[in-house]
């Protein structure tokens, strides 16, 4: 008679499954080491927010999760059969094609079939709705396209398209401003149905209406969703695990924004208190040692090996902090008037008959759906756009400070160093000091081995805190913020709020970040 044997029944209803896994993930740029030894994976469901500083290689984990780039060491598992769908910060389009085919596109079969149902009804109306070859072919497809939800697909897509405020579905993609192909390619990913959606900033360019809709729309998105984003609101109200990219190492918090700003502070403490402990020590050790040992004995060794090893420990190092120390003028009473400024395109009137006088340390947030004409009032207010009708008045202290969206003064083949230099070789701080440009550019967290890089190969978030420095060596007393919080990563931000709270100036910002407003 055979041995009995146990037969062990493993159910996984309950167990959570990884959609991609990362095993000892390591990236680097020359010398630096962007990822170093990463280890984590992505469940069924979970909402990932990753934040980190720029430049710390937020952007590149996520390509390299949707297997865009490849690590240089370790191993990306994808769960068969899981689909990743990948929303970048600048994706790229056929320029000819129209809207709702590149937004249903991700189905290339699909959008086939609405495109030959199309034609057929054109040809069957072309024959004057007759002809049995026509009407079978039509209602041939009809069946193919409910078979394939095709009509669901197309619904959802002019659904989503609408509420990203993209209303004319047949124009040119090479006819969109920047922001609105970045809004088709958003369109794009959430229609795609996906086990996990990967988001690279994807509140930029939109309003904050809109931003309120992304949010409730993903917080009920049923498969898992990885996001980069600097907007906070956003990131506390849609995810349920915090990532944290710093210096190549990543930490992971299991609870939303909130949440990882608690532990954070908790990490914070005790990192302070261990250090006291630690340094408490080593003095007991120091002065022990300074006694001299009356007997050599084997104890009496090892608390010397202990204590010359407490202090060959080496200390965390201070993480890097952006440092903003520029003085601004003094402002006259008379700022900025504008008089019955009037602004057209075409038959879209953006401004009609507008006064207003701003006052002395005035700080005005101007917000509105995208087109409605905010950027159009900095320009004309900068001096780049002449209106229609009216004047702009311009008080003899002001010194504007235009950040614009577009960043339009960055020039790409200079370096950071040299591109810093032509505003000035020295600057004044705050505090009356004089500093070179390459100090000040390390305040801006551009060490020295980064001043000489090409401004190409910044990324999107050095770019931006490149030409917010290259803006306040001009010293202004006005600023004038269009959508500054776009690509600048949380800790810019908070030291970014702490300056503008003290300048001495007017600010005019647009923005659609609402705790920055």
């Amino acid at each position: 008679m055979p041995e009995p044997h146990l037969v062990m029944w493993l159910t996984t209803d309950y167990l959570p499954m990884n959609i991609v896994s990362l095993e000892n993930i390591s990236k680097s740029y020359g010398v630096k080491p962007l990822i170093d030894h990463v280890n984590f994976g992505v469940q069924d469901g979970e909402k990932i927010g990753v934040i980190g500083t720029n430049g710390s290689g937020k952007t590149t984990l996520l390509r390299i999760i949707a297997g865009e780039e490849l690590a240089d060491q370790g191993r990306v598992i994808t769960t068969n059969e899981k689909r990743i769908t990948y929303l970048s910060q600048n994706p790229q389009f056929d320029d000819e094609q129209i809207v709702l085919d590149a937004v249903i596109e991700a189905n290339s079969e699909t959008l086939q079939l609405l495109r030959d149902y199309e034609n057929a009804c054109a040809d069957l109306a072309a024959h004057g709705g007759t002809g049995e070859k026509l009407l079978h072919r039509v209602d041939e497809l009809s069946v193919q396209i409910e078979l394939a939800g095709a009509w669901e697909l197309e619904t959802k897509a002019k659904s989503i398209l609408q509420r990203l405020d993209l209303t004319d579905l047949t124009a040119r993609l090479g006819s969109l401003s920047g922001g609105q192909r970045k809004r088709v390619a958003l369109a794009h990913a959430l229609v795609v149905k996906s086990d996990l959606l990967i988001l690279d900033e994807p509140t930029n360019h939109l309003d904050a209406e809109t931003v309120e809709w992304l949010e409730e729309y993903l917080s009920e998105y049923p498969g898992a969703l990885l996001v980069v984003t600097h907007d906070r609101y956003f990131l506390d109200r849609v995810t349920n695990r915090i990532i944290e990219i710093d210096r190549g190492r990543v930490q992971r918090f299991e609870g939303n924004y909130a949440y990882y700003l608690e532990k954070k502070e908790e990490q914070e403490q005790q990192r302070i208190v261990e250090g006291q402990k630690r340094d408490a020590m080593i003095r007991r050790e120091l002065t022990w040692l300074r006694r001299g040992a009356q007997a050599r004995t084997t104890k009496q060794k090892a608390r010397v090996e202990r204590a010359e090893a407490l202090m060959a420990q080496p200390k965390d190092q201070a993480k890097a902090e952006l440092e903003i120390s520029v003085r601004s003028r003094r402002l006259g009473s008379k700022i900025l008037e504008l008089h019955h400024v009037s602004k057209s395109y075409g038959d879209r009137t953006l401004l009609r008959d507008f006064s207003y006088t701003l006052k002395r340390g005035e700080r005005m947030g101007i917000i509105g759906p995208n087109g409605a004409g905010k950027t159009t009032l900095l320009e004309i207010i900068a001096g780049r756009t002449k209106p229609d009708q009216g004047e702009v008045v311009i008080g003899e202290t002001v010194v504007l400070g235009y950040y614009d969206q577009e960043s339009r003064a960055l020039n790409d083949d200079l370096r950071v160093i040299d591109y810093i230099r032509e505003a000035a070789e020295w600057i004044t701080t705050a505090d009356g000091d004089k500093i070179t440009a390459s100090q000040m550019l390390n305040k801006f967290l551009f060490p020295p081995e980064m001043q000489y890089t090409p401004i190409a190969r910044l990324s999107g978030g050095e770019r931006r805190r490149l030409y917010l420095l290259r803006m306040l060596m001009t010293t202004p007393n006005v600023l004038i913020l269009d959508e500054i919080t776009n690509d600048l990563d949380i800790a810019t931000l908070m030291v970014l709020e702490d300056y503008l709270e003290s300048f001495a100036g007017c600010l005019i910002v647009v923005s659609h970040d609402r705790y920055f407003l």
